[in-house]
């Protein structure tokens, strides 16, 4: 099992991620690499179960992954995993899908069970 620690290296390591945080759905900060990871927090918390809540009211299968764009292309993801929210910043110059799938593959892993994510 990897722990949040372990977890959130990995996802700093992907080519064009800039930072991430990992919060537990009650809105506690588990690590990140974010400078000021409290900024983030609030909009991941409205964002995905806003996104979740959207999925359950129009029957959607599950969601992946929500974008905020932001000025100078340093846009923000949110990846909804079970009772937890990742959140990363992308850097300006990354090519995202690239980036995406990678991202997408580690949090494959821990939803599979085949690398279960511990606090």
């Amino acid at each position: 099992m990897a722990t949040a620690k372990e977890f959130i290296a990995r996802i700093s390591e992907v080519e064009g991620v800039d930072g991430c945080v990992l919060v537990r759905e009650d809105g506690e900060i588990l690590g990140g690499t974010l400078e000021d990871p409290d900024l983030y927090t609030s909009l991941m918390i409205l964002g995905g179960t806003s996104a979740c809540g959207i999925m359950d009211k129009v029957g959607f299968s599950h969601c992946r992954h929500v974008s905020f764009n932001r000025n100078g292309k340093q846009h923000f993801t949110l990846f909804p995993i079970g009772k937890f929210f990742l959140g990363v910043l992308q850097a300006p110059d990354c090519f995202v899908p690239d980036m995406l799938q990678a991202i997408l593959r580690l949090v494959g892993r821990v939803t599979t069970g085949s690398s279960a994510v511990e606090e």
